[in-house]
C-alpha cells in the first residue's frame, strides 16, 4: 500500500470523486427502496405498460450496483492498485459512451430539458478527463524492500567474497497485478418495453362509452378551439407522441406534463414535474381536485375542464 504522499494529486481526487459517486448512488437506492410511491411519473408508467408498482424497488439495484463499483475504484486508487488504475480506465470510458448515449435517449424520448442534457454532458466532459489522464499517468509500482540488517553484520571475509565475485544486475521484482474482473451490468430502460397503446384490432373490440368521462376545450394556445372527449379515468396530458392521451403541440408543454384521474368519484389533477408547471385557475398546484368549469393553465395552453353532464363555455383565457 503506497502512502498518500507518493500518490499524485489527480489520482487522489478521482478517488474521493468515486467515493462521493458511491453515496450519492445510495441516496438514490434508498429513495426507490424507502420511497417507492414518491415518483408520480413513474407510477403512471408502471400503470400504462399493466405492471405492479411495487416493481418500482427494483430500480433500486442498478444503484447498488453502480455503489459497489464505485467503492472497489476508490479502494484501488487509495491503495495504488494496478488494477484499480486499468478499472478506472475502463470504466471511465464506458462513462463517455454512456453520457453519449443518455443524451441520444433524452432527444429521442422529448426529455431534452436543460437539467437532463446538462447532466448528461457534464457527464460525458468529466469521464473524458479522467480517461485522458489515466492515459498518460502511469500506474506507481511498489520499489523492492531493503536488505535485511543481519547482512550488515557479516564479517570481512564475507565482504571480500562478495567484492570479488562477478556483478550480476538484481533481478526486477515480479509485478503481480491482482485479477479484476468487472461484473457485467446490462441496463434497460422502462421505454424498450411494448407500446402501451393497444393493437388496432383490440381498440375496434373495446366497447365505447355513450358520453365521455370528462371533457377538455382548449381556450387558448396553439390548440386554441379543439376538443379532448376523454373516455377514460387515468390520462397522460403532455406532448409525447405516443404516450400522451391529450396531445398538444405548444413547445412550453412538456412531453409528459400532467396526469387526470378519477379517484373515490372526483377528478384530479397531478403534475408530473413539468418543467413550467401545472396551473389551476391561476393558481400553480402539484396535486388538486378539479371541478366543472375549473381553467387548467399548462405552458401557454388553456384548457377547460367539463365533467360528464354539464357543457363547457369555450372563452378565452
Amino acid at each position: 500500500m503506497s502512502t498518500s504522499s507518493s500518490r499524485p494529486t489527480g489520482v487522489t481526487l478521482v478517488a474521493f470523486l468515486y467515493l462521493a459517486l458511491a453515496v450519492i448512488t445510495l441516496v438514490i437506492a434508498a429513495r426507490y427502496v424507502l420511497f417507492p410511491n414518491g415518483d408520480q411519473a413513474m407510477i403512471l408508467l408502471f400503470t400504462r405498460l399493466k405492471l405492479p408498482v411495487t416493481l418500482i424497488n427494483l430500480l433500486a439495484a442498478p444503484p447498488l450496483i453502480v455503489a459497489g463499483v464505485a467503492t472497489l475504484l476508490f479502494r484501488g486508487l487509495w491503495q495504488q492498485r494496478l488494477w484499480g488504475w486499468a478499472a478506472t480506465l475502463f470504466f471511465s470510458f464506458l462513462g463517455m459512451l454512456a453520457s453519449l448515449t443518455a443524451l441520444a435517449f433524452f432527444m429521442a424520448f422529448y426529455l431534452n430539458t436543460t437539467a437532463t442534457l446538462g447532466a448528461a454532458t457534464g457527464a460525458f466532459i468529466l469521464f473524458t478527463l479522467i480517461f485522458l489522464y489515466f492515459l498518460k499517468t502511469s500506474p506507481t509500482i511498489p520499489s523492492p524492500r531493503p536488505a535485511s540488517p543481519a547482512a550488515s553484520q557479516a564479517g570481512p571475509e564475507l565482504v571480500q567474497a562478495q567484492a570479488a565475485a562477478p556483478q550480476a544486475a538484481p533481478p526486477a521484482p515480479p509485478v503481480r497485478p491482482e485479477s479484476f474482473s468487472p461484473p457485467e451490468v446490462r441496463y434497460e430502460t422502462i421505454h424498450s418495453a411494448p407500446t402501451v397503446a393497444l393493437p388496432a384490432a383490440a381498440e375496434a373490440a373495446r366497447p365505447i362509452p355513450l358520453q365521455p368521462t370528462f371533457r377538455l376545450i382548449a381556450a387558448s394556445g396553439p390548440d386554441k378551439g379543439k376538443q379532448f372527449d376523454v373516455y377514460k379515468e387515468d390520462i397522460l396530458i403532455g406532448r409525447h407522441p405516443t404516450l400522451a392521451d391529450v396531445r398538444l403541440s405548444d413547445p412550453t408543454v412538456s412531453a409528459r406534463h400532467a396526469r387526470i384521474r378519477r379517484q373515490n368519484g372526483e377528478f384530479l389533477l397531478i403534475d408530473l414535474g413539468s418543467a413550467n408547471g401545472s396551473y389551476l385557475n391561476g393558481k400553480r398546484v402539484q396535486e388538486t381536485a378539479l371541478r366543472d368549469q375549473d381553467l387548467l393553465r399548462l405552458g401557454a395552453t388553456t384548457l377547460i375542464f367539463s365533467p360528464h353532464g354539464s357543457e363547457a363555455k369555450t372563452t378565452d383565457a
